[in-house]
C-alpha cells in the first residue's frame, strides 16, 4: 500500500509539472505573437499611410527590383526611422525583463529588480554626471566619445556599483545575499545623494536635459546605436541560461546552494 501511495503521489506530481510546462509554453507562444503584432503596429502607425499588409508585402517582395510594395518615402520612414526604434525598444525591454528575473531569483523575491541593490542608481549617477559636467570637468570624455558618452557613463556607473557591491558582500570566497541587499540599499542612497548634488549644480538647460533623459525616449534610435548596444545585450541574454542552475540552487537557500 505504501508503495502504491508513493507511486500515485509521484504520478500526480508529474502530471502537475506537465500541466505547468504546457501552460508556460502556451503563455510564451501568446506573448511572442503579441510582440510580433506590436512590432507590426509600431511600424505602420504614424504620419505615413503605409498599411500592415503593405509592409508585409514589401518584406516578401522588396528584394525583387521594381517590385517593392512601398514607395521610397515610406521605405525611408519605416526602415530608417521606425524600425530602429522598434528594435531598440525590443532589446531594451528584453534586457530589463531578464535582469529583473535574475534579481528575483538571486534574492528569492518576486518584487526584486536592479534598483533594489543600487545598480539603477549607479547608472543614473553616471548619466547625470555627463549631462551636468560634460562641458566642464568631463569635457575630454564627452568630446572623445560623442553621442556614446552618455550611455557609456550610465553603463560604467552601474558596473562600478555592481563591482563594489560584490566586493563588500564577498568574504572568504563566499557571497552573502543578505549583505549584498543591505549594501545595495546603502549604495543606492549614496548615489541618489550625489545625484541631488549634481542637480543642484545644474543650470536651466541641463535641468531640461535631465528631465527629458529621465522620461526616456526611443526617438534617437539609429542603426549605428543598435549596432553598438545590440551585440552586448544579445551576448548578455545568451549567457543567462547558463546561470539558471545556480539560481535554482539559491532558491533552496544560501547554505544549501553553497554545498551544491
Amino acid at each position: 500500500m505504501a508503495d502504491q501511495s508513493v507511486v500515485g503521489a509521484a504520478g500526480r506530481m508529474a502530471t502537475v509539472d506537465g500541466d505547468r510546462s504546457a501552460r508556460a509554453r502556451l503563455v510564451i507562444l501568446l506573448l511572442c505573437l503579441a510582440l510580433a503584432l506590436s512590432v507590426l503596429l509600431s511600424l505602420t502607425s504614424g504620419a505615413s499611410d503605409a498599411s500592415t499588409v503593405g509592409v508585409v508585402r514589401d518584406w516578401l517582395t522588396g528584394a525583387v527590383p521594381g517590385d517593392a510594395a512601398l514607395s521610397a518615402r515610406d521605405r525611408l520612414i519605416i526602415y530608417d526611422i521606425r524600425l530602429p526604434r522598434v528594435l531598440l525598444g525590443v532589446l531594451t525591454g528584453a534586457a530589463l525583463a531578464v535582469s529583473g528575473a535574475v534579481m528575483q531569483g538571486l534574492f528569492r523575491n518576486p518584487l526584486a529588480d536592479p534598483g533594489l541593490i543600487g545598480v539603477s542608481a549607479g547608472s543614473s549617477l553616471g548619466a547625470v554626471a555627463v549631462i551636468v559636467l560634460g562641458s566642464t570637468w568631463l569635457a575630454p570624455f564627452t568630446l572623445a566619445l560623442g553621442t556614446l558618452a552618455l550611455p557609456l557613463a550610465a553603463f560604467a556607473g552601474g558596473l562600478a556599483v555592481t563591482l563594489l557591491l560584490y566586493r563588500v558582500a564577498t568574504r572568504h570566497g563566499r557571497t552573502s545575499v543578505a549583505t549584498m541587499l543591505l549594501a545595495g540599499l546603502a549604495l543606492a542612497a549614496l548615489a541618489m545623494a550625489l545625484i541631488g548634488i549634481l542637480i543642484f549644480m545644474a543650470d536651466d538647460r541641463q535641468l531640461r536635459d535631465l528631465t527629458f533623459w529621465q522620461l526616456g525616449s526611443l526617438a534617437g534610435a539609429t542603426w549605428q546605436k543598435i549596432g553598438s548596444v545590440g551585440p552586448v545585450i544579445v551576448l548578455a541574454l545568451s549567457s543567462m541560461p547558463f546561470l539558471a542552475r545556480g539560481l535554482n540552487a539559491l532558491a533552496l537557500g544560501e547554505a544549501t546552494a553553497g554545498h551544491l
